[in-house]
C-alpha cells in the first residue's frame, strides 16, 4: 500500500510538472493581454482560464492521495469498497457462511489488506459466534500484513474481540 502510494505521488507529480510546463505559455499570454483594458483582455482572461484548468486535475490528486477523493477515487478504494459492500449485504441477509467466503475471496486478490481481516473476525465472533474462525484469520493476517503497524491492529483487534 506504502510503495502503491509512492508510485502514484511520482506519477501525479510527474502529470503536474507536464502540465506546469504546458500552462506556463497560457499564463503568460494571458497576462499580456489582460494588461491592456481592451475587448482583448477577455481573450486573455480565457486563456488565464485554461491554464488553472490545466493544473487542477494533477493538484487535486496530490492533495487528496492520501486522504481518497470524491472526484477522483483510486480505482483499488472502489473496487475494494463494491466487494466490502457485497460481503455487509451478505451479513445483512444473515448469509454469513456466504460474506465469510466473499472476504477470503478477497484475502486471495489483496492479502496486505488489514481491513479484511480484521472484518471477518468480527464477523466470527460476533455475528457467526466462531471465535476459531477469528483465531485463523489473526495468523493468516499476521503471515500476510506487511506492515508492522497492521499487524499490531491486526493483534489489538483480536484482543478486544477475544475479550
Amino acid at each position: 500500500m506504502e510503495r502503491d502510494l509512492q508510485e502514484d505521488t511520482k506519477i501525479v507529480l510527474k502529470h503536474l510538472a507536464v502540465r506546469f510546463l504546458l500552462s506556463i505559455p497560457f499564463f503568460a499570454v494571458g497576462l499580456l493581454l489582460m494588461a491592456r483594458v481592451e475587448l482583448i483582455s477577455i481573450l486573455g482572461l480565457i486563456l488565464l482560464v485554461f491554464a488553472s484548468l490545466l493544473l487542477i486535475r494533477p493538484l487535486t490528486e496530490l492533495l487528496t492521495l492520501t486522504s481518497g477523493s470524491a472526484i477522483f477515487p483510486r480505482k483499488m478504494s472502489s473496487r475494494a469498497s463494491l466487494m466490502f459492500s457485497i460481503a455487509d449485504t451478505k451479513i445483512m441477509l444473515k448469509e454469513y457462511d456466504e460474506a465469510l467466503r466473499q472476504l477470503r475471496e478477497m484475502i486471495q486478490q489483496d492479502p496486505d489488506t488489514l481491513e479484511i481481516y480484521t472484518r471477518i473476525m468480527k464477523l466470527a465472533v460476533d455475528k457467526m459466534k466462531q471465535p476459531e474462525i477469528a483465531k485463523e484469520a489473526f495468523h493468516e493476517g499476521l503471515q500476510n500484513l506487511t506492515v508492522l503497524r497492521d499487524r499490531k491492529i491486526l493483534a489489538n483487534t483480536y484482543k478486544e474481540l477475544m475479550l
